[in-house]
C-alpha cells in the first residue's frame, strides 16, 4: 500500500504560514535540501490543494539551481512528478503532469493509496492536510520546526473532534536551528 507523507515546515508556535500567507521566514540550508530529496526520491505523486498548487506553479517551472538555493534534483522532481490537485474551483492546470480532482479528497486518496506506485507527498496545502489528518490518512509526518515565533498565523493541524497520537521515528537538528521530526501514527 502506498503511503501519504506530509513534508511540512511550521513555526515554533505551530503555524505553517503567517496571517497574510507569508512564508518569507522559511529559508533552507543544505541539510534541509537533503531531507527534502530523501522524501522526493520515495514518491511518484504530489498532492496539492488549490492555493499551494497555484503558488508552486508560478515558481517551480522557472526555477534555476543556485549555490545557496535548490539544486537541479529538487527542481526536476517538483516539475516532473505527477501532481494531483484537489479543487472545486480551478478550471485548468497548467503545471504538468497534473490532474484536477473535484471529488472528496478522503475518498480519492483512499483509492490512490491502494493503486500501484510509489508513495505520495503533501507539501503545504493546509486545508487538505487538515482534512487528511481528521481522516487518519497521513502515514508519515515529516515536520521541520523553524526557530521563530510568529505570534499569529494559520495552524496546520486542526481537528477539534479527536486527538491523533503519534510515535516518534527519528529527530535531528540542523545547523540553522531547525529541528526535523519524523512521526507515524501510534495506532
Amino acid at each position: 500500500m502506498r503511503k501519504v507523507i506530509l513534508d511540512t515546515i511550521i513555526s515554533l508556535d505551530g503555524y505553517y504560514t503567517s496571517p497574510k500567507s507569508e512564508i518569507d521566514w522559511f529559508g533552507f540550508n543544505r541539510e534541509e535540501i537533503e531531507w527534502s530529496k530523501q522524501i522526493l526520491r520515495r514518491v511518484d505523486t504530489m498532492l496539492y490543494g488549490r492555493v499551494t498548487y497555484l503558488e508552486f506553479s508560478e515558481f517551480w517551472p522557472n526555477a534555476s539551481p543556485s549555490p545557496d538555493g535548490f539544486d537541479s534534483e529538487i527542481i526536476g522532481k517538483l516539475n516532473g512528478l505527477q501532481k494531483v490537485v484537489f479543487s472545486r474551483t480551478l478550471s485548468e492546470v497548467k503545471w504538468h503532469p497534473a490532474v484536477i480532482i473535484r471529488e472528496n479528497p478522503v475518498n480519492e486518496i483512499t483509492k490512490l493509496k491502494v493503486e500501484r506506485g510509489k508513495d505520495m507527498v503533501i507539501i503545504g496545502s493546509g486545508t487538505l492536510v487538515s482534512t487528511l489528518v481528521k481522516s487518519d490518512l497521513i502515514d508519515e509526518y515529516r515536520i521541520r520546526i523553524r526557530p521563530i515565533i510568529l505570534g499569529a498565523g494559520k495552524p496546520l493541524f486542526i481537528d477539534d473532534q479527536k486527538r491523533h497520537m503519534l510515535r516518534l521515528i527519528s529527530s535531528r537538528s540542523f545547523d540553522n536551528g531547525v529541528v526535523a521530526l519524523h512521526y507515524e501514527p501510534a495506532n
